[in-house]
């Protein structure tokens, strides 16, 4: 039995905070992409931490610009990478390094992807416990 965190788009399972995945079938045109890159990206840690560091130092980076200017999945799919990549300062410092910032853009992607779409199924979930609708 699942029930929902105190943070959007997580739920807690068996003790467990994990994300909320978006609904089935509501996969904007990217989101595999998106996904892929995470599935790039965390692995990082076992062989390179200080990467993985300042590549989730990036992704914060990105993420924070999507919020900003992403309020919609719509948006968020018509996102310039290289607009956003230009308002964060890690980007030149991933570059060097020989890391795709572009791979941390997906990334970001995908977690806006997952707090836009938990946040209607948190109000959804607030409305259910409160008995409003």
């Amino acid at each position: 039995m699942t029930k929902p965190s105190p943070f959007l788009g997580f739920e807690i399972a068996d003790e467990i905070v994990r994300p909320r995945r978006p609904r089935a079938g509501a996969e904007p045109p990217g989101a595999a992409r998106w996904k892929a890159a995470e599935d790039r990206l965390y692995p990082l840690i076992t062989v390179d931490p200080a990467l993985y560091e300042a590549a989730l130092t990036l992704v914060c980076e990105v993420a924070d610009v999507l919020r900003g200017q992403c309020g919609t999945v719509t948006e968020l799919v018509g996102a310039d990478a290289a607009a956003v990549l230009a308002r964060c300062p890690s980007a030149p410092v991933l570059s060097a390094l020989g890391f795709d910032p572009g791979a941390a853009f997906d990334a970001a992607c995908a977690c806006r992807w997952r707090e836009l779409t938990a946040e209607k199924t948190d109000a959804e979930l607030q409305a259910g416990q409160d008995g409003s609708r």
